[in-house]
Parts: C-alpha cells; structure tokens; sequence
C-alpha cells in the first residue's frame, strides 16, 4: 500500500496565549528550603517601553538595576565564570521586559544556530520565572544568538516539563564588539500571577556559553542539592499591574490532497485520489485572573508526525507519546503524581481520546470505508486556583463513527463501529510548606454509550487516586506515595473480557485467588505506592514499594499493561560532580528488586548496576547491566499455567561525542543471554552533520537480532494435554530480526521560516521453527514436535499451513493446524513540513505526508 497526501494548515492567532494552570502558594519568604539565603532583584517601572531591536540603547534600560553574580554549574560548580553576564528587567502596565548582555572577548566566536522553534542550539539565554512564587513552578523563555526562540512550563520543582506550550511573546537579539545581547518581551497575559498584584515573584538566569560548553546560572544552588524552582532567586519592585485581557482565537483551515497507489478504481470511497477541506477553532479565555477555559471545535492534527513503526509480538498493548498539541499543553496538570511519585499509575492517557474505531467490519465482495479515528466533537480544559487549590479539568466527547460499506449489488449502508464516548478529567492539587510538601487528587470517567452492538466496551469506567510529597531536611529526604481506586461497570462480555485480558488472566487455571466470574457486571481495583530516600548529596539511597491489585483496571482513560502486582526494592547511588583526571563527572547506582503476584508467586527478582560520566573532552559514557534470576511468570502462556523463566543477564552501552562539533555521534548497543540458551543484541548510532548554521542532517540506524527458545505461538483445548489442565500451549523457536533508519534534515531559513524533511524506513521479519508444547506447570519443559512422543509434523505449501500430531498416527491425540507464523513487514514513511510563522501566534503550515507498507 502507497500513500502521499499534501495538507496546507493556516492558523491565526488574536490577542495573546493562556498558560495552564499551576499551583500558587501563599509565601512570601526569601529563603530556600535549603537555608541559604537566595539573591534578589528588582524590576524597575517604565513608562516609555524599550523598543525590541536588540541593542539595549534605550532609556529604559538605563533606570534599571543591573543584575550580575552568575556562577558556573558546569563545567566546575560553583566556580566563577570565564565571561560576564549582566541582565535587567523593567515592566509596564503591559508586559515585562528583560535585557541581557553576554559579553565575549571573542564575539566572531559567538555560535549562532538557526532552527525551529524551541530547538535553540548555540550560544543561549533563558529566564524563567516562578510569577507565582510557588517555588514549585516556571515560565521558561529563552533565545540564541541566532534570534531562535523556546519556551516551555516546569512544574514540581523539576527542571523538566511541558515543551508544548507556545506563548505569544518576542524577542531580538544582536552581536557587537562586546558580545551579544538579548530583548525579550513577555506580556503579562502569559504569565499567571496572584490576584493581589504585588508580590516577590521568583526568578532564574541561564547562559551557555557553546565554544567552551559552560553553563552558568544566577542564584547558583549545588548540583548535589535537588530542587529547581525552590532554588530560584526573588524579583521585587512589581506592583500595581492590571489583570490582563486573556483571550486567544485561533481558528485554522486544512485543504488537503490524498493519493494512493494501487487503489481500485472502482471503489466508491476511495479511488487512489481524495480532495477535502476542512475548519477549526481553538479559543482560550481568563475567566477570572485565576480561571481560564481551554475549548477546541473539531481539532486538526495535520502537521501532527506519524507514529514509528514497530513489530509488537506481545499481548501487551504498545505505549506511543502524545503529539497532538491541544493535548500536549498542558499535559503535566493531568499527571498522576506529577511525575515524582514513584509507582503512581498512569491514571491518564489522553490518546485514548480520539482512539481507532473499536468494532471493525467489511463487506464480501463490496467496498468498506472504515474511519481511522474517533471525531473529537470538542473538547474543553479549566485551569486556575480556587480557594487555594491549584484545579485543572478536562472534557471531551467523541462522536458515535459509521463504516461506509457497499454490497456487490451496489446498494449501500452504514454501520456502527465506536460509540458517542464523553471522557472527563479533574485534578486538585495542593501545595505546602512553601511547595517542599504537597498532596494532590487526579480522578477520571469514561460514559459511553454502548449498546448491544458495544456490549464488549465498558459503559463507564471511574478513576479516582490521591498522591503527597513531603521533603524535609532542608530537602535532602524525601517521602511519597500514592492510592488509587477503579470501577468498571457493563455488559457481563466487556468484564468478561477485561478479566481474561493479558493485564491480569483470571482463566489461569492454577492458582485459587482470583476466579473468573461470568455474570459480573464490574469489577473494582486499586493501587498503592510508598517510597522514602535521600535524594540529595554524592550519595543517595532509598527504597520503594507498590502494589496494583489483580481487578485494578485504568486504561478506559489510563495506560496500565499488568497489574496484580506487588514490588518492593532498594537502590543506592554514587556522584562525583568535581572534574577529576579522566572524567568531569560521573556516577553509579545499583538497585536489588523483587515483584510477586497476589498469589504469592515470585514473579521477579533481578539486580541492577548503571553508570555514566562525561570525560575530559566532553565526550559521555554510560552503560547498565541487569541480571534476571529465575522466577515463575503468569503472563508467558498467556492465561494458562505458570511458566518458570529461566535466569538471564544483559548489557546496554552508550556514548556520544561533542554535540558541539559540526559531526556528533550517538552510538549505542546491548547483548542478553538466557540460560536456556535464548540471546539477543542491537546496535546503532545517532550522527548528526551541522555544515553551518542553518542546516542539520541527521541519520539514525538501529539493527536488533534475537533468538527465543520458547516463544508463544498459539493455544486450543486439548483433552489429551492433561498435565496442562486439558489445554495445549505451542511455542517455537524464534529467530527475529528489526531494522530502522530516520532521515531527518531541517533547514531553518531564518528564525520564523523552517523546513524539515523525514523519511523513516523499517523492515521486520520473524522466523518460527522447532514447534514444541508446553507439558509440565511450574518448570521450563516442552515436548517437541516431530522429535518426542512420537508427534509429527507436516507443512502444506500451498496453504502454509502446518499439521501436528502431537503423539502420532497411533496416539490417541488428534492432530491440529496451525498457520505458519513466519512474517515480512516493510514500512516507509516520510514527511515535509514548512513552518511560517509570519506573526507571533500566527503560522502557516505545508505539509506532505507519504506511507507505503507491505506484510
């Protein structure tokens, strides 16, 4: 199957972008958690605002503090820098503005990368403000000396965080005799302050430096020491700012064009050539100062990547990230634990919404139009505080989808394939202690409507868990934890189904405490988590426990592949963050676990040992070796017996050379061995060639090769398989092989216009042979076909199909079938996307996609 399609997007956007909700905090104070005292700054008001050119020469800039003290995070930590920074800030009633001067002796040197937006490579500044003062969360905005801008919102006191926020903001910038400098313009309306206006808001300064890899840092804290926006700085002197008008319309059209090769000329739906057209819009409104409302009327995901092709030959379900910008903004508001909390489920996983059709159907001999995905008639997020709660709520309805189909006669009809689904999300969250304690509420409900013809889909489905953090020791333990309770309710089929499901297997027929029940019509879980450690200083140490409960079930609106689980480890860490003779810095963490089922099988036990570390000339190095000790798995025969995995080792390696230089390198590569004789290894590299500035060619192979013993192939009832409770279980030898490549190339013409064109080839390909059937519950033992018991096994050619006897013409066992298993998957992709964004929050978008496939 061939596929090219050319979409042409236009988005404007009016007014100014909303930024989701965070969580403020009442405090005022001027010290860390970690008892030092932070440095302040002060904005100064202006009433004539800087002209944004670059060059920092207005009056403005001339009443403002200059703001200096930076010191290095790397390469020596706390050191002073080798060049200065000096930054200013100034505001009216409007927005807020901050000039920065990076003075370099060798301003030729300055590098200045184009690129994309938020792919700002080169020498960089970034200020990040906590306007909120919560000491927990950050409005990144950042520039190069290119002009290429970033942004990006941190929450939990992590440096990390959402990447797909988009505020409407500017910046310019310049390079002169004394180095190069930086305008930014913020407006107010991007920012969420408290409604008392007049507050110490908490800030941070970044550099890098790129010829000399040094990253520095106003308000410097310890690499030792954790935290992030607790460890900012204060900015004083902002006062009597009026509430911003926050209103943002971003309606959008796509016309597209669709070719497909090899299509049948004669089917009605699809003839290989398809036009459309279609409209949106997206609206973003401050309710309040302190509530703002997300809404989106038929959401296009044109200019959206293709998910990568992958061979899944698992029962369980593959994980892909969500790309899809409405629900990428924003996506930490709605994440169980805040990504902190270890062993926290993912209660949410917004690509359920919108997923594929459920129910699929066709016609013999006629046509059939399947739909791809649910319609996402409109979704809608709240965001803001209440009372002291930080509150973020999503809902969403997808539409009840109909097949097209066509009969041989030509006559038409529809069919029903997904039903009328409204999805709703609500988190409260509550901060502490000036945000070094905090606890939170995430709960979630599917509804649909699902009649007799969805009697195999829950109706409802209702989520709701609780989370906390406490850390304590000016912040060098810490503790948390998390619980969470699920209700599936429906038809008798759809719980029936989730019991059977591979998370959990309740048919297994040898253990006695779960049972399969046929007439329920739902099915309640839970989970649980604790964890407790040092997490900061050289060394750091803990240990962690959860336990998912064998009826937990979230994946009407989470992603969860097992559960009747229960865990329990230790892990201890070493860091040396001072450059020494062969490394700049460096550690190493081992960790012991163990996971038993609800039945008290050991179901794993493994130990692990990871290291990396940065060498003198920049290159890292980074490797882990796991070792897998022999334990009974639940999940092999996939709802029959237990099956004891033998033990098994591997290790993965990995290194990279200077980024900094015009061809990198990113290699990387691993070995597994079991002892019963299965092995695997993969390999590959990421290389990178930046011939200048604005060009950046990248190529990525990866080659994996694996041999099981043991691989499942199929089960059937079996009177005769008495030893397996009247059930055969096949498997095979398995010999795999995976290849594939990305081809990326982006040209980035100036700051606003970008091309980037990716092609990404794959090839898998399985191999089964040495068919063998499971025979002893508790062990590792298989009878061979065609060598034991006197079994045979034939191949027929033209059916490619396979006969087994499993004891012989003269046994008492009948023969079975099975279709031969072998595969061939090919798979090309490849897109090209221009970028014009002509005007802030404005952007033009040209996209051509191409697929082919083969199986």
């Amino acid at each position: 199957m061939v596929l090219h399609s050319l979409a042409v997007a236009f988005q404007l956007a009016q007014t100014s972008a909303m930024v989701p909700a965070v969580a403020p905090a009442d405090s005022g104070r001027l010290r860390h958690s970690s008892g030092r005292v932070p440095p302040v700054a002060t904005a100064a008001r202006v009433a004539r605002a800087p002209r944004l050119d670059g060059r920092l020469d207005d009056e403005a800039w001339q009443a403002a503090e200059a703001i200096d003290g930076f010191r290095q995070v790397l390469p020596n930590d706390g050191a002073d820098p080798t060049v200065r920074t000096e930054v200013r800030i100034v505001y009216d009633d409007q927005a807020i503005y901050v000039g920065a001067r990076m003075f370099d002796a060798e301003p030729h040197r300055i590098e200045r990368r184009l690129g994309r937006r938020d792919n700002t490579d080169g020498d960089l500044f970034t200020v990040i403000f906590d306007s909120y003062h919560d000491h927990r969360t950050g409005f990144r905005f950042r520039v190069n000396a290119a002009g290429v801008r970033g942004d990006g919102i941190t929450f939990n006191d992590n440096s990390f965080g959402d990447e797909g926020w988009d505020p409407v903001w500017d910046a310019e910038v310049g390079v002169d005799s004394l180095g190069w400098t930086a305008e930014l313009r913020i407006p107010f309306s991007q920012l969420r302050f408290a409604s008392r206006g007049a507050d110490h808001w908490g800030v941070s300064f970044a550099r890098v430096v790129f010829r000399t890899n040094e990253f520095v840092r106003w308000s410097w804290a310890p690499n030792t020491e954790t935290g992030f926006a607790s460890q900012f700085g204060h900015l004083a002197g902002i006062s009597g700012i009026p509430h911003p008008r926050r209103l943002e319309v971003l309606p959008y059209s796509v016309a597209s064009s669709r070719h497909r090769e090899g299509a049948d000329p004669a089917n009605p739906f699809d003839d290989g050539s398809l036009q459309s057209g279609n409209a949106g819009l997206d609206v973003k409104y401050g309710l309040t100062s302190d509530l703002t409302i997300d809404a989106t009327i038929n959401p296009d995901f044109g200019q959206v990547e293709a998910d990568p092709a992958v061979v899944n030959l698992s029962a369980f379900e593959t994980f892909f990230s969500e790309r899809r910008p409405f629900f990428v903004e924003g996506s930490n508001l709605f994440r169980f634990g805040g990504g902190n909390v270890f062993g926290a489920p993912q209660l949410f996983y917004s690509r359920r919404i919108g997923r594929s059709p459920s129910r699929l159907v066709s016609e013999p001999g006629g046509y059939s139009d399947m739909p791809q995905a649910s319609t996402i008639l409109g979704a809608a997020k709240l965001s803001g505080r209440v009372a002291g709660w930080s509150v973020g709520l999503l809902e969403a309805v997808t539409a009840r989808e109909y097949a097209r189909l066509q009969r041989s006669d030509g006559s038409r009809y529809s069919a029903p394939v997904e039903p009328l689904t409204n999805y709703a999300v609500l988190s409260l969250r509550r901060d502490l202690r000036g945000g070094s304690s905090g606890f939170g509420i995430l709960a979630t409900a599917v509804n649909r409507d699902a009649d007799s013809l969805f009697n195999f889909l829950r109706s409802s489905a209702y989520v709701t868990g609780a989370d906390f953090f406490h850390r304590f020791s000016r912040n060098r333990f810490s503790v948390n934890g998390s619980f969470a309770v699920s209700t599936i309710r429906g038809d008798s089929v759809s719980i029936i189904a989730a019991q059977r499901s591979s998370a959990r297997y309740f048919q297994r027929p040898d253990q006695d405490y779960v049972s399969l029940d046929s007439t329920a019509t739902s099915m309640t879980g839970w989970a649980a988590s604790l964890s407790a450690g040092k997490v900061a200083g050289n060394w750091t140490y803990g240990t962690d426990f959860y336990a998912y409960s064998p009826r937990l079930e979230v994946n009407d609106a989470g992603f969860m592949g097992q559960v009747d689980r229960v865990f329990y480890g230790v892990r201890l860490g070493r860091r040396w963050l001072r450059p020494g003779r062969v490394f700049r810095q460096a550690s190493l963490n081992a960790s012991h676990a163990q996971v038993w089922n609800f039945g008290g099988a050991r179901v794993g036990r493994n130990a692990w040992l990871g290291g990396n570390g940065e060498l003198r000339n920049y290159w890292r190095l980074g490797f882990n070796l796991n070792r897998n000790f022999s334990a009974l798995s639940d999940k092999t025969t996939r709802g029959g017996p237990m099956l004891r995995s033998p033990s098994s080792w591997n290790i993965n390696f990995w290194g990279n050379t200077d980024f900094r230089r015009p061809i990198a390198l990113n290699p990387w590569g691993g070995y597994s061995r079991s002892a019963s004789g299965a092995w695997g290894w993969w390999a590959g590299t990421y290389v990178q060639f930046r011939p200048n500035g604005a060009l950046t060619l990248s190529l990525s192979p990866g080659f994996e090769r694996s041999h099981q013993t043991a691989f499942y192939v199929s089960q059937g009832a079996d009177a005769g398989a008495t030893a397996t409770y009247g059930r055969r279980y096949v498997f095979a030898r398995l010999d795999q092989r995976t290849f594939d490549l990305t081809l990326r190339a982006e040209l980035a013409l100036t700051p606003r216009l970008t091309l980037q064109l990716v092609a990404q080839p794959f090839f898998g390909a399985g191999d089964y042979y040495g068919f063998r059937e499971f025979d002893r519950p508790g062990g590792f033992h298989f009878i061979e076909y065609g060598t034991d018991n006197g079994s045979t096994v034939g191949f027929d050619a033209d059916a490619n199909t396979y006969t087994i006897d499993p004891d012989g013409p003269t046994g008492a066992r009948a023969p079975f079938q099975l279709y031969n298993p072998d595969f061939r998957f090919r798979s090309l992709r490849g897109n090209a996307v221009l970028r014009w964004e002509w005007r802030a929050g404005s952007t033009l978008f040209v996209v051509w996609t191409h697929g082919r496939s083969g199986f």
